[in-house]
């Protein structure tokens, strides 16, 4: 962030940068860990266990409370309160970027096999459906995709420093490698891939149901209970889908350009005005690249009815709303 002070720049563009990190990274991080408690809760309870979609969503949401806790939190702390801690400590410096790095990637991965198993379970080839489900396969890739992006992020703890005085990477050839593959992998990759996933989960489901359609039509509404549930699926899966897909495609992709617009303008002349408002945009963008993860559990909220009736059974909140009258 670029603290030069000018007559030319105006107060409120020097000081949005730093207010921005305080409020909304606050929010942000409040939200994160209530949003991380609330699927723990969840998928940790009776309803939801030994399911191989749960071992994926469960593990990723502790590793969301490191990634808010710590990655969020110094990163407030930082640009936000003015606390100099990566600029000041090497040590927390190569952590919080390799952890930033480590932690996002391990994160999108999990949530990306979780989506991967629910696909695979409505496939109407059962050759690829016995894949899904399987509870063993899941924790062994959770192990294996721990395993992979810890060697492919430990390049951070090696050729990140603060001993300039400022917590950046080796200058030169890494910086501007780490950039790009960041931009690539962590940007352009997750909306990508999720929009595929999601796309093929919802023709999978609805393959299913117009396979219902016909079985009902032949045996004499005998599945017609199965096909109404399948199309209730349908509607909630489609809602939950269009809004992860609209959270995703702002958090990922603004922050992946900003990445490669860093890469390439950062030898351009610039006026004072301009650095100040590229600040400001760029604490925007980085501060919503945390808002996918932030607002999982959310989303799921509002987007399916089941989910809410299940949660309503685990906090025994359902008969409190809903009391039975008894005679």
């Amino acid at each position: 962030m670029n603290i030069t002070i000018t007559k030319s720049v105006s107060n409120g563009i020097l000081i949005a940068p730093y207010q921005l990190n305080i409020w909304l990274g606050c929010f942000i991080l409040i939200t994160g860990n209530i949003s991380t408690i609330g699927n723990i809760i969840i998928f940790s309870s009776r309803l939801f266990r030994n399911r191989a979609c749960t071992i994926y969503l469960l593990t990723e949401a502790f590793v969301l409370i490191f990634f808010f806790n710590f990655v969020l939190l110094t990163r407030t702390l930082q640009k936000g309160f003015q606390i100099p801690l990566l600029n000041r400590y090497d040590v927390i410096c190569r952590l919080r970027y390799f952890a930033s790095q480590y932690t996002n990637l391990l994160a999108i991965n999990l949530f990306i096999f979780a989506s991967l198993d629910r696909l695979l379970s409505t496939h109407r080839s059962p050759a690829f459906r016995k894949w899904s489900g399987q509870i063993n396969l899941a924790y062994k890739l959770v192990l294996v995709c721990m395993i992979i992006w810890l060697l492919i992020s430990c390049h951070r703890l090696i050729f990140y420093s603060a001993l300039t005085g400022q917590c950046i990477a080796q200058q030169g050839f890494y910086a501007i490698f780490d950039n790009y593959f960041e931009a690539i992998v962590s940007g352009f990759c997750p909306p990508i891939i999720i929009l595929i996933l999601s796309y093929l989960l919802m023709q999978s489901v609805r393959s299913t149901i117009q396979r219902q359609t016909v079985l009902v039509n032949t045996v004499h509404n005998r599945s017609a209970p199965n096909l109404t549930f399948l199309r209730k699926t349908d509607k909630q899966l489609t809602r939950m889908l269009l809004w992860q897909t609209f959270v995703a495609i702002p958090a990922f992709l603004p922050y992946a350009g900003e990445l490669i617009y860093t890469n390439i303008t950062q030898y351009w002349s610039k006026s004072d005005q301009w650095i100040a408002w590229e600040d400001t945009c760029t604490e925007i963008i980085r501060l919503l690249s945390y808002t996918f993860f932030s607002t999982r559990f959310y989303v799921t909220l509002m987007s399916s009815d089941g989910i809410r009736e299940k949660i309503l059974n685990i906090f025994g909140m359902k008969n409190r709303i809903n009391p039975i009258n008894e005679p």
